[in-house]
């Protein structure tokens, strides 16, 4: 009943680990996998691990808890505690294998892609131009990580074919070498040897029947020579073996540090590092490179190493493991020996080197300093979750000149009243942001105007399909919120997408990358439009078709409509400008016309209306039987043709005695207002011959008794854009009808 799935070495204390799901021994785990644990002892507990191993806050006589891997495969350290001392008494370790299919092909893919951008970064570094040599202290964790990745590296086909066309055909330089002979064996002589003829020294005498004897009757017995020889001790050869050299002392250092590979928590490993050591020590014996000295300075930027076969291969190898040693995921290197891996981590670096290449293709981007992702001391890869690293360029097709920027780990903080940027409710971090805005604005000057159109993505290695990250359309809701309440949300990455398009201001779309196969990208549309939306694309490392296409597709559809002028999203954000860039207006609480002959009605902030003056009851008369009432042209009082005026909805008539209470509201019933002559006007029944030959003329009705503005008389001093006298009967521009409220009173 009690069969331990692990015994700690040197102790009577087993652990017993059961999965959380099942209930099943079990004596290895999943990723993201979720177990329980007890100590088979009641004198040990298990050591507690950054989140990853928790202890049961229950009392018990033996020490029971859970353990949750999360993203992280590989060998988990398992830490056994004295209860009485809290000291480490034994260490034992337990594997963590990936739930993924092709999950060693992606994981060495991602890192070839990002060595191969690494190699550009370097090529680029302007100093110094040789790197020096500098030793790299190595921990027992980093030589755990390099294991797994030098396994495949150098037992790897292509590595192994490298090396012996650099053996066969190596590299080689002329040399000058000088060396001392004797005379008589010299044959072409030049002017360094020549001078030797006069120099001091043991000297010979010439037969007096050599041609030379007219010339010098002796000469020097033995000369030095200077040579020109083909010789392999060059700098790329130097570097070949320092490589090769490293690559064995790396695996020798593991063998040494690690002697529990020979008792079974290894399988196979120590078989398999012994050839390569064999293979290793076989070639470093040739006799090409036992000509070859140990490098001072490794020159990165050789065309040899860049260019020729076999020398490319190995410098790629040696940048390959480079990075394999140097970049630390976060969780801590405590936690995971031989060979710790966060997949998902390493997945978000390497669609961050994938997007660069799609947007530096379409955008005139620059790339970023090689300084902010390479330090050129010792080739350690900067780039880190969390740390923002924005990158700008220009865009200018399209009839359209834009700014761009591309962003990883951008912050957008909480922000202000509006329009500060950044997120209205908490602050959001997606893992890449494409934003774009038009040249002659900067970017607050865009954020505050509305003109700024925000893309974001997040990297999310742990699904691969899309049912897992929205769910199916015809998801049970019952059974979705049961779910929640015990903690399980089936589309928080749905969920998260919303809430990075809603929270951040000026954002039109949110989107998920993942590795997954699909060829369908599932977009969501809030209207019409490709933005706003939201959605999802297959990004797979290690395949032919990776996906990249219908990304690079969709950031030309993204350009493609923000330069278009007439998208209704360009008319949405121009009015969500309009609208917010000043105070709300006062409130207006009473009865309004709440749509019009189909549709709903203008806000009434929106919704405009007109003030005209009647001179007495003959003109109001006219008004009401000719259903039209004019405004005067080119003379004092005559109307300005504002936005306002030409689109108003109302005419509110006043008089004389009507300042403080009384005029009558009309509806204006054309689509603007028409020019009249004046001998129309009479024509129509006007009172008399007006004073001026032109006028413009409205169409008007009276309310219908059951319009709720029918109930109101209007006190003109009240409202603010109405001036008293002969100012009162000058409409500027049509005045809101929500100001226009401000005077409104019931009808007694």
């Amino acid at each position: 009943m009690n069969n331990p799935s692990i015994v700690f070495p040197g102790t009577p204390a087993g652990l017993k680990i059961i999965s959380a799901h099942t209930g099943e021994r079990v004596s290895e785990l999943e990723e993201n996998g979720r177990y329980e644990y007890e100590v088979l002892s009641c004198d040990f507990e298990l050591k507690e691990k950054n989140g990853i191993i928790r202890r049961s806050r229950i009392a018990d006589a033996s020490d029971r808890g859970s353990i949750e891997p999360g993203n992280y495969v590989g060998l988990l350290k398992l830490e056994l505690l004295d209860k009485q001392t809290g000291a480490a008494v034994s260490t034992t370790h337990i594997d963590v294998r990936s739930t993924k299919l092709g999950y060693e092909d992606e994981y060495r893919s991602m890192l070839e892609d990002i060595a191969d951008r690494c190699a550009d970064f370097l090529l680029q570094l302007e100093s110094p131009v040789e790197q020096p040599l500098i030793p790299d202290g190595l921990t027992e964790a980093t030589l755990a990580q390099r294991l797994y990745f030098l396994k495949s590296l150098l037992g790897g086909e292509d590595f192994q074919q490298a090396v012996q066309r650099i053996i066969t055909m190596p590299n080689t330089q002329w040399r000058e070498e000088f060396r001392t002979i004797d005379v008589l064996q010299s044959r072409r002589l030049g002017r360094y040897e020549v001078r030797q003829f006069a120099s001091a020294g043991r000297r010979m005498e010439v037969p007096d029947t050599h041609a030379l004897h007219s010339v010098m009757t002796t000469i020097p017995e033995r000369i030095e020579i200077r040579d020109k020889r083909d010789t392999v001790d060059t700098p790329e050869n130097r570097f070949v073996k320092h490589a090769l050299n490293m690559f064995l002392q790396i695996l020798e250092d593991l063998l040494e540090k690690f002697p529990v590979i020979g008792n079974g928590k290894y399988p196979g490993l120590r078989t398999e590092i012994d050839g390569l050591i064999n293979d290793l020590e076989v070639t470093i014996s040739h006799d090409v490179f036992k000509q070859v000295a140990l490098p001072e300075l490794l020159p990165l930027n050789s065309p040899v190493l860049q260019r020729k076969e076999g020398y490319r291969q190995v410098l790629r190898a040696w940048m390959l493991f480079e990075l394999a040693a140097r970049l630390s995921w976060d969780g801590g290197d405590d936690v995971y020996e031989g060979g710790k891996r966060d997949v998902a981590a390493l997945y978000e670096y390497w669609v961050f080197f994938k997007l660069l290449d799609l947007v530096a293709g379409l955008f005139e981007l620059k790339n970023p300093p090689v300084e902010d992702l390479i330090n050129d001391k010792d080739l350690v890869l900067k780039l880190k979750a969390g740390k923002q690293l924005p990158i700008r360029g220009v865009y200018t097709g399209a009839g359209r000149r834009l700014h761009v920027e591309f962003s990883y780990n951008r912050t957008f903080g909480v922000a202000g009243e509006y329009p500060a940027q950044g997120s209205w409710s908490r602050q959001m971090r997606p893992d890449y942001t494409l934003s774009l805005w038009p040249d002659g604005f900067t970017q607050a000057e865009a954020e505050e105007q509305e003109l700024i159109t925000h893309v974001h993505f997040d990297a999310k290695y742990k699904v691969d399909s899309l049912t897992k990250l929205f769910g199916k359309e015809d998801e049970d809701l019952d059974e979705e919120k049961s779910a929640q309440r015990s903690g399980n949300y089936k589309r928080a990455d749905l969920l998260k997408m919303h809430a990075y398009r809603d929270a951040i201001r000026r954002s039109a779309g949110a989107y998920v990358l993942y590795p997954g196969s699909e060829k369908e990208q599932m977009p969501f549309r809030g209207f019409h439009e490709l933005l706003p939306g939201l959605g999802a694309f297959p990004l797979r490392p290690n395949d032919s078709d990776d996906g990249s296409f219908a990304v690079e597709r969709f950031f030309k559809e993204v350009v493609a409509h923000v330069c278009n002028r007439t998208t209704q999203r360009e008319q949405q954000t121009y009015h969500t400008y309009r609208i917010h860039k000043d105070e709300p207006p006062d409130a207006v609480r009473e009865a309004l016309p709440e749509w019009g002959a189909v549709t709903r009605s203008r806000p009434s902030a929106e919704t405009y209306v007109l003030h005209g003056w009647l001179k007495g009851p003959e003109y109001r008369d006219w008004v009401e039987s000719s259903s039209l009432y004019n405004f005067r042209t080119e003379s004092r009082g005559s109307l300005r043709l504002h936005e306002s005026v030409a689109g108003a909805s109302y005419l509110l008539l006043h008089g004389s005695g009507d300042y403080r209470g009384g005029g009558r509201l009309y509806r204006i019933t054309s689509a603007g207002p028409r020019v009249f002559s004046s001998e129309t006007l009479l024509e129509k029944g006007y009172p008399k011959n007006g004073s001026q030959p032109y006028y413009l003329v409205y169409d008007v009705a009276p309310l219908d008794p059951d319009d709720p503005l029918f109930a109101y008389d209007w006190d003109l001093s009240k409202i603010e854009a109405i001036g008293e006298g002969h100012n009162s009967a000058i409409p500027e521009q049509g005045i809101p009808l929500s100001d226009l409220m401000v005077g409104a009173r019931r009808k007694r």
